[in-house]
């Protein structure tokens, strides 16, 4: 496996200037418990053996940034509201059951297109999570910290407990939440390596980790790390993805062709949906079970004529609607959404009557994200498609 002595900034990673902490940091969460157990990655596994029977269906939303201080009960607690209502939603749209998984207890990490942004007139470098640095347009705040990553697993584990507290003490709700999020920060991931007793290798951050589309080679560390483990793994792919890469992925990530151990995540924008087909097909010339998701937000992010960054409703329905087309007249599994969502009642999409304003969208953290009446809107328009 690749080490981060043999690896550059090309494949996101910070450059950290004090090596003893970042040495005393890495040795300290490798003596940490797994934030999850291999028991309920077995569990997973049988809920998405059944998305790939079509005998259900996976929401995955969340934060684009999840915060390490947004942690206690007070933050968490509507945050899981929203996807037991959402969840119920969606089950009851589509008469089926529903795997709630959550962009929850680990996102903390953003890959970025540029090593520094500017702030006024001064240069800063990037935040680029908060297990790396912090988004206050300061310096100090922007300096690479590994001791963040100690807090951010932390935060994950608090985070974890006030899920499993809440939902113990709401046997209304019938609710499981899956975690999951993008493994990106490799100092972190690697040190969430574990082995169980009879040698099965698995990640311990998060169920379901995903692989963005900056670091989607076949080649790549992150590749490499999640061919290794037993969770199930999810890939980002775009309109720059071939045919080759997208059929080498799927030997690589599932060579024992297990259902719901691969999963591809389309973020491709609805100006270039329709380039979709070609990757459905080399994946089903594979015979390799593979799960088909769609996030219609990412593949659609502008910027306003401020250069605050923008996400317009109707462009993510139309993204859906040619994603689900497109699976349906091939067969393939159309397995579910994954978005970037709040439960607050702000406006940072436009759309279903929101109109955000320059100065919100300029005090967005990161990407924006779809509110609640917004989210509810977009499933209804998944199910309907699903349903014609």
């Amino acid at each position: 496996m690749a080490t981060l002595e043999t690896l550059d900034s090309s494949w996101q990673q910070p450059i950290w200037n004090d090596s003893a902490t970042l040495s005393t940091i890495k040795k300290e969460l490798l003596k940490l418990p797994p934030l999850i157990n291999y028991e309920e990655l077995t569990h997973l596994y049988n809920k998405l053996e059944k998305v790939w029977l079509h005998e259900a269906v996976i929401i995955q939303v969340g934060d684009c940034a999840e915060r390490i201080i947004e942690c206690d009960q007070q933050s968490v607690i509507p945050k899981i509201d929203f996807l037991h209502n959402l969840s119920d939603i969606f089950s009851t749209l589509l008469n089926k059951p529903v795997i709630t998984v959550g962009r929850i207890a680990g996102q903390y990490a953003k890959p970025r297109s540029n090593a520094t942004e500017k702030y006024g007139n001064t240069m800063l470098p990037v935040w680029r999570g908060d297990c790396v640095n912090s988004p206050e347009p300061v310096q100090d705040a922007r300096i690479n910290d590994p001791r963040r990553m100690l807090f951010s697993y932390h935060a994950a584990s608090q985070t974890l407990t006030t899920i499993d507290d809440y939902i113990r003490s709401r046997p209304d709700m019938n609710l499981q939440v899956w975690t999951s999020h993008e493994a990106l920060l490799l100092d972190y991931e690697y040190s969430q390596l574990r082995t169980t007793s009879d040698g099965r290798r698995y990640l311990g951050s998060t169920h379901w980790p995903w692989i963005g589309i900056r670091t989607l080679d076949l080649n790549s560390p992150h590749v490499e790390m999640l061919s290794n483990v037993d969770n199930p793994v999810a890939c980002k792919i775009s309109d720059k993805v071939s045919p080759d890469l997208i059929t080498a992925l799927c030997k690589k990530l599932n060579p024992k062709k297990i259902p719901g151990r691969l999963t591809f995540i389309s973020r491709f924008g609805h100006k270039h949906i329709h380039k979709l087909s070609p990757l459905i097909d080399a994946v089903l010339e594979t015979g390799i079970p593979v799960l088909w998701m769609c996030d219609p937000m990412h593949g659609n992010t502008t910027k306003t004529a401020n250069g605050n960054k923008q996400r317009i409703f109707a462009e993510m329905v139309d993204e859906v609607t040619h994603f689900q087309i497109q699976l349906a007249e091939r067969h393939a599994c159309c397995a579910g959404i994954h978005l970037e969502t709040t439960a607050e009642d702000i406006a940072e999409c436009f759309g279903c009557g929101f109109q955000p304003e320059e100065p919100e969208l300029s005090n967005i953290l990161c990407d924006p994200r779809l509110n609640k009446i917004q989210t509810i809107e977009l499933i209804k328009q998944w199910a309907m498609n699903q349903e014609a």
